[in-house]
């Protein structure tokens, strides 16, 4: 065949390109390839290399779906051959024809689809001039978003490449085009795409940062609310950029530039959404807030906050049941006014289950939540009739027997030590017992952990011994009961720690 030169190059991205306005090529680029192999001789091809390129050309121009399929898949077919690619890009790069720049584009576009050719696309240089034709203000907006929507389909899942788009300066074009116009346009949203697969990369985090992409993203999400993609899009890369930050100092900085977006009833709004991936998202942002103590006190006054969470508790899912907890064990902390309005919103009645989650970062975080609210003397008898109080002892049991203490991700303290303090502060009460007591199995239970901890001579157990055994002296029933299991009240430890208590 011969190459493609003069008017054969209008012929051929004439038909193209009118094909890719017809169809939305997000919805019906992979039906139109999905039968294309790499190229063989076989009979049918030598059959369609009779097929002149204007007969191509009219073809797809055909108001037949199934004309226009076969005619640019052909069409496509014969572009990758080196001779006609390396002129399509050319013809790219170096043409003073801004018409035939854009049907050169919108071209390669079509063939980043396929992911058969975006290793030669991109060996054969196709990303550095397809930088090139977004950093050129000459080129049409259409020719910008096609080669967008291009580099976002051969940067995908390479490090590599993002690494290469970065070096040929794509970050310059990217944040003018993000911060171009109101509503956001198409353009906008696959420079949004190409941000979020750069962001990806860990490596590339710094250069993100430096050119101000976490302003330009807390903007966005404000900017394309109610959009379906953009907002999840611009929180996910925003996540992504803040969590891999080392300095703390650097983190709060950035966190607090959000605040002048108006991030936090955006949070808020977000994480009561439908849409689940928003909400974790949201939820993931909210809780670097959380951690890093940044603007708890606005987040602590978003009405509805308390209610919003404890929804999200009840769905069954690890992931947000984490990072919730996490969240708010770090809200709640020495803030005993929101840890009665988190109670007053029922999050108290979701830990039984979480407290029983096949997760460990689940249980060990509704746990250190468990602890903040046991403080609360109204709590408690919620704690036992939930059934949380049982899914407490039942952590302790899981642990002695297995000797493997249970452990989470990141820790504020250790596991034991809340559990422990839990179980204290529930059997030193004296208007508890009665209900601790008529409980199915509670007593039984803990006696059964201060056997197996007796085992070990663990001083926390010890100090649990002592607040039952001094329950004990005004009950006759929990004396009966310690004495069934055969709890040794006098060993050494527990006369040690009593003593310090009595100090």
């Amino acid at each position: 065949m011969s190459n493609l030169h003069g008017d054969r190059l209008i012929y051929f991205t004439a038909g193209v390109s009118l094909v890719f306005m017809m169809y939305s090529v997000a919805r019906h680029a992979t039906e139109l390839f999905a039968s294309e192999e790499p190229e063989t001789r076989t009979i049918l091809g030598m059959v369609e290399d009779q097929i002149s390129i204007d007969a191509l050309a009219k073809l797809a121009q055909s108001d037949s779906i199934v004309l226009q399929g076969s005619s640019v898949r052909i069409l496509l077919s014969r572009a990758m051959r080196e001779h006609n690619l390396r002129y399509i890009l050319d013809t790219v790069a170096n043409s003073v024809n801004e018409e035939d720049r854009w049907k050169g584009v919108t071209t390669l576009q079509l063939l980043t689809r396929n992911e058969s050719n975006r290793a030669t696309l991109v060996d054969a240089g196709a990303l550095e001039i397809l930088v090139n034709v977004l950093q050129d203000p000459t080129n049409r907006e259409k020719s910008h978003r096609y080669a967008a929507v291009s580099i976002c389909e051969l940067i995908s899942g390479s490090e590599a490449r993002r690494k290469l788009v970065v070096k040929h300066g794509i970050l310059g074009p990217l944040s003018r085009f993000l911060v171009k116009v109101e509503p956001a346009n198409e353009l906008q949203y696959w420079s949004l795409m190409v941000v979020h697969q750069l962001a990806a990369s860990v490596v590339l985090h710094p250069d993100l940062i430096k050119v101000g992409l976490i302003r330009t993203l807390a903007e966005m999400s404000r900017l394309s609310f109610g959009n379906a993609n953009m907002p999840k899009i611009c929180l996910q890369s925003l996540v992504r950029l803040v969590v891999t930050m080392d300095d703390d100092d650097e983190v709060r900085f950035h966190l607090s530039e959000l605040l002048e977006y108006d991030i936090v009833p955006l949070i808020a709004t977000y994480i009561r959404s439908d849409d689940f991936e928003l909400v974790y998202w949201a939820v993931g942002l909210m809780h670097e807030f959380a951690i890093k103590g940044v603007a708890l006190e606005r987040f602590k006054e978003v009405r509805g906050l308390c209610r919003s969470i404890n929804v999200l508790l009840a769905a069954d899912d690890s992931h947000i049941a984490r990072i919730i907890l996490r969240t708010l064990k770090y809200m709640m902390l020495d803030d005993a006014a929101f840890q009665l309005q988190a109670l007053e919103s029922g999050i108290g009645l979701r830990l039984a289950k979480c407290l029983a989650a096949k997760d460990d970062d689940v249980k060990y975080w509704a746990l250190s939540v468990v602890h903040e609210f046991v403080k609360h003397r109204q709590y408690r008898p919620q704690l036992i009739e939930s059934g949380a109080f049982a899914q407490v002892i039942n952590v302790g049991l899981t642990a002695a027997s297995s000797r493997t203490p249970l452990r989470a991700t990141e820790e504020i303290e250790a596991a034991s030590a809340y559990m422990w303090d839990i179980l204290v502060m529930m059997w030193s009460s004296k208007e508890d017992l009665s209900q601790l007591l008529k409980s199915r199995g509670l007593a039984e239970a803990t006696c059964v952990l201060l056997q197996m901890e007796q085992l070990s001579g663990d001083l926390e157990g010890s100090r649990l011994a002592v607040a039952m055994a001094e329950m004990a002296k005004t009950s006759e029933t929990l004396d009966r009961r310690l004495t069934r299991y055969g709890v040794n009240l006098n060993r050494p430890e527990v006369a040690a720690v009593a003593g310090l208590f009595q100090q």
